[in-house]
Formats: C-alpha cells, structure tokens, sequence
C-alpha cells in the first residue's frame, strides 16, 4: 500500500510537495484540502489520502469458503435455523429455554420455540452452546485502536514530561501539539506542534475496521463510535468508510477534531443547522440518509451553545438532523440544561458517558436510597437524568483504570437506571465485554458487601442489593439498544427484530458443567467462548474466524499504520520538538516496549512501593 508520504515527513514540507509534483499527483496537504470541499462521497472515496479506499477494502477481503456460502448468503434471501442451544432471549414476553430453536428469515428472527421444522433453512447445530443478543457498547474511540495499550499505566490526566492519555494520545498522537499548560488563548503556548495531525485518512480507516473487527470476534454486535479524529472531511469520511466497510452495526457519534484551518486544511465541525454542505448536515445527507442501515448518525455536541455564537443548542443541532445525543459526562450540565427550554424535557435520545462524582456533596462510600457517607448520596444531576428518561454509559474498567472517579453504578442503580456499558479506549484497556460485564458486577458487589462489616461502615449505611448476572448482561444487550436507540431493531431476540445474534461456546473445558446460564456468561466466559456471530441475519463470524477477511492482511496493515504515525511524530516539526518524557523509549517520542509505558512521574507526593514476594 503506497501511503503517499515519505517516512517522517509533514505535508506542508517543501520536500514532500516537491515529490509529489514530480510524480504528477497531489501532495497531502492538497488532497486534503479538495476532499474537504467535495467530501469522499462517490468518486472522491475512491482517491482515499493516497491509497485506494475501494482497492485497500479489496485486498483485506477473502473469498467466502465454499462450504459456507449457502450459509452466509447475502443476509437476505435464505433461512437459517440454529437449532438445540440454550436460548437466551432476554425478552420476558418470549421467554428463555433451556433448548429451543431460533428461525432466522433474512434479516429477521421468524421464530423461537422448542422445535421447529427446518424446511429449507441451513441448519447450524447449536447443542452444547448459548444462543443469545449480540454484545452492544455504547463508547469507544476505535480511531486510537491504533495505539493499543500504549498507555496502559497510565492516568487520564496529566502534562509533560508525564506520559498520560491527556499527553500521549490526545496531544501527541490525536493533535500533532504540545502547548504549555495553563496558557491563555487556542491553542495557546505552543512547545512542539507538528504543523499537521498524524493521522492521514487511510490511518483512520484501518483503526476503525480493526476496532470492528476485533469487537465482532469478541461478539460485540454493535457499539458507538466517538469519532474525535474528524479533522478534515476526508478524516471524517475515511471512518464512515471504515464502520460501513466492516459490517458491523454501529452508531458514528460525530465528535469534532483538532481544527488546522489556520495551516489550510479543511475543518467543517460541526456544522450548521439547515446546512447539509458541511459537518453534520453533510454527514446526514451523504450518509445516513435510509433509517434501514446498520450504521447510524449520533452527535457528541452538548447542551449548551452548539459552537460558539450559535443560538441554539447542540442538541438541537443534533436533533435536526436526527441524531441521537450521546457525550462525556453530558449530565455534568444537567441543571442548566434542564433550564433551558431549548432541549426539551424528553431526553430518552440523549447518553451521558462515565457520570462520575454527580453527587451533591463530597462522600467516601454509597449505600441504598439516598444514603451515603460522610454526606447523604443526593444529587440533583442524577436526578434530572432518571425524570427526563436520559441514558447513562459507564466505562467501568478504564475509569477504574484511568482515574475517572469510582464508576457510578450505585447512584444509577439507585435513581432506577440501567446503565450500558462502554470499553471507551484500547489504548489504555480491553473492549472485551466479559471483562466489561464482569467489572461491573464484581465492582458494584465488592462497594456493596464491604458495607457488611461494622469496620468497614463508619456511617452504619444500609446495604444496597447486589447486582445479578443477568442484571450485568442486560447492561450490554438491552440497556446499549436503549441508548443507541435501536431496542425496537435489537438487543433482544424476539421475533421480528434483526437477527443480531452471538452463540457461545459452553460445552467447552473451563465452563461445562454448565449449572447456571447468566452465571456461566458473566463469571466463566472470556472472547475464547464466541462460536459464531451473526448481524442483520448475515454470518459475519463462524466457528472462531471472521468470514470474509484476511486477517494477516489486516494485521499488517494496522502495523503499517501505526509506524507511518511514528514516522510522522519523529519527522521534522513546525514549531519546536517533543520535549524528553519520563518513560519514552526515545526522544522524539515513541512508547516503551518492554518496561513500564509510563510510571516513572506518575506519582511523586508518596514513596514508591518496596515490595517483597
């Protein structure tokens, strides 16, 4: 795959143009500069930043193997009858079995009963396994899939020379700038500013086909991408390509970027109401213009002024244009954006991610109702959020992980909100949903029980109810379709939504005997027990492997990927360079492979630790 860019160079290089005008092709920075005026819709997709967008998908695709081409059809004109699993519908009005079969007719789920005629479906033996709705998240940057565990150490917040998600990847690998904290202005002092983002186009979209890809392997059906790398509208396009391209339900959560008008490319977040020549406006009418599609608009705007001078919401902006609503901590605003008439007072379109540190006032521990100590748990912000019918996402493993604050799934729990769950970003954590649904029951349990102890609960709180495993998988099935507002499409099987289905492997050495369906799920399961995954009613993972793909083509390309980013950060810089990091395995930047990615710094109010084994 030809990237267009020599090794380390920055588009706006006399070199770099220099090249390209003596091969007869635009540089870079022109590129960028005419799709951000016609979009990458149609023609324009297939020039996609240097590499052939229609070409690259061609060369990671693989032929269907013969014997499953009957079976995988094109999602519409055959049946398919999974037949003899344990069938998890989650649907009370249907029921589960303990074995039945599930008919699937196109895209559709025909029928659920203990036994039913085959006909002339394809049957797929499912004895030995669970058949139940596919995974949904609700929060994830799959753009810095890229960066995998490249901060794996390390906190949310934090500057130069400590190596944190806030410098690392926002900074570093999302804007192309370093600037001195706590100085006036947009972007303010600048240290180090590579005078472009790292990210061409084509970088984006093979983040975002892994980031499907891997997620479909884990039985992640359907997730929500919020996409900060809209940069020009070729970024933006690149990852539509991307999400469409994989197959994958998905909701595009339209996200801004770093704006480089000033160095002459393109911006257009986020758009305008009435406006479909640029940002959301286009988006919609380029892209999402059919509700029968499997990926769908969502806008990360919020409730206040949707950009600055505008006198109207972001929500309303969003709303426009039939997205749905879905930003960090968006309730963290919850009192002033329920005194603005102009959002409405039906927020069931709208998801809160993380929610953390709602409450009213300062407190240690949470118990039932409104307790809590050393201050009752009130708070007026969850308040607002369960009576206007608003979503919350909880990315429980990386605000854990992070820094976030303490996932607050008491405080939903106990305003009568299921909250959904989110893996947020795999630069500092999995998107494993087992890990997802087993974070937040063992959590919420752990909050819970230590209450049990009298020297465990100076404020002598009352007990909470302990989450079940059920409660935990509806998190990541019922609960992600009523945020990414598809409940009346998926998230449980019933007849006559799509056959969004994952049927896991239970008759397996680590988890059989099996003596408890949700239990088995929640606290035994891992990615290893996905058999098989169908979306819309089309196979799209079967018997461990993802059809259609080739996965080392992929692997290579993701790899390529990310050393053209690295590239790119070690090559020559507008302003200044990459100041020495505490942990970095050289100087300009590159992350350390074998030791710590970031722990020196991190830390330096209490001794590090002297441990023996």
């Amino acid at each position: 795959m030809s990237t267009n860019l020599p090794t380390g160079g920055s588009v706006n290089s006399p070199e770099h143009r220099a090249d390209a005008a003596a091969q007869g092709r635009p540089s870079r920075r022109d590129f960028l500069i005419k799709a951000g005026a016609a979009g990458l819709a149609g023609t324009a997709i297939a020039g996609l930043a240097g590499t052939n967008a229609s070409g690259q998908l061609a060369g990671l695709r693989s032929a269907t193997p013969r014997e499953l081409q009957n079976l995988v059809g094109d999602g519409r004109r055959r049946r398919i009858l999974l037949r003899g699993g344990v069938v998890l519908t989650l649907d009370p009005r249907v029921g589960d079995f303990a074995k039945a079969d599930v008919l699937i007719d196109g895209r559709t789920i025909a029928q659920i009963a203990p036994t039913i005629a085959a006909g002339d479906a394809e049957v797929v033996d499912c004895s030995g396994t669970i058949v139940m709705p596919g995974f949904i998240t609700t929060h994830h940057h799959q753009y810095e899939t890229l960066g995998r565990s490249i901060i794996a150490d390390g906190r949310l917040n934090g500057t130069y020379p400590e190596e944190t998600y806030g410098s690392v990847v926002q900074n570093i690998w999302t804007a192309g700038r370093i600037t001195e904290p706590g100085t006036p202005g947009n972007p303010g002092k600048v240290i180090w500013d590579l005078g472009r983002v790292p990210y061409d186009p084509e970088d984006c979209y093979i983040s975002e086909v892994v980031a499907c890809l891997s997620e479909i392997s884990e039985g992640i059906t359907c997730g929500t991408d919020t996409s900060q790398a809209n940069h020009t509208p070729a970024h933006t396009d690149a990852m539509i390509k991307g999400l469409m391209d994989s197959g994958r339900r998905m909701v595009f959560d339209y996200s801004g970027g770093t704006d480089r008008s000033a160095e002459g490319f393109p911006y257009e977040a986020p758009g305008a109401m009435n406006d479909t020549t640029k940002g959301i406006g286009r988006l919609a009418k380029t892209y999402f213009s059919s509700k029968d599609q499997l990926v769908t608009l969502g806008f990360g705007g919020g409730s206040g002024p949707a950009f600055p001078g505008a006198n109207y919401t972001g929500w309303q902006l969003g709303r426009s244009f039939s997205a749905l609503i879905n930003s960090h901590g968006g309730g963290g605003n919850a009192v002033e954006a329920a005194k603005d008439p102009r959002n409405g007072t039906d927020w069931s379109d709208v998801t809160a991610v993380h929610c953390t540190r709602w409450q009213d006032e300062p407190l240690a521990q949470i118990g039932a109702g409104n307790s809590g100590y050393p201050n009752k748990s009130d708070s007026l912000r969850w308040k607002i959020w369960s009576e206007r019918g608003a979503h919350v996402s909880i990315a429980n493993i990386i605000e854990m992980q992070m820094g976030h604050g303490m996932p607050p799934f008491q405080q939903a729990l106990n305003h009568g909100i299921l909250p959904s769950l989110s893996p947020d970003v795999d630069t500092n954590m999995t998107t494993d949903p087992f890990s997802l649904m087993r974070g937040a029951f063992c959590l919420q349990r752990a909050l819970a029980n230590d209450l049990a102890f009298k020297d465990s609960n100076p404020g002598n709180l009352p007990i909470p109810q302990l989450l079940t495993s059920r409660q935990c998988i509806e998190m990541v099935t019922i609960a992600g379709a009523a945020a990414n507002r598809i409940l009346d499409k998926v998230g449980t099987l019933t007849p006559g939504k799509e056959a969004d289905i994952v049927i896991l492997e239970a008759r397996s050495i680590n988890t059989w005997p099996m003596n408890n369906v949700p239990g088995t799920i929640v606290t035994m399961m891992n990615p290893r027990h996905v058999r098989d995954v169908l979306i819309a009613g089309k196979v799209v993972y079967w018997k461990h492997g993802l059809v259609g793909w080739n996965v080392e083509r992929v692997l290579t390309q993701v790899e390529q990927a990310r050393e053209r980013v690295l590239a790119r950060l070690n090559g020559p810089a507008k302003v200044g360079k990459i100041p020495k990091y505490n942990n970095s395995f050289a100087d300009p930047y590159r992350p350390n492979f074998l030791e710590s990615c970031c722990f020196k710094g991190q830390n330096k109010a209490v001794p590090e630790y002297v441990l023996r084994p």
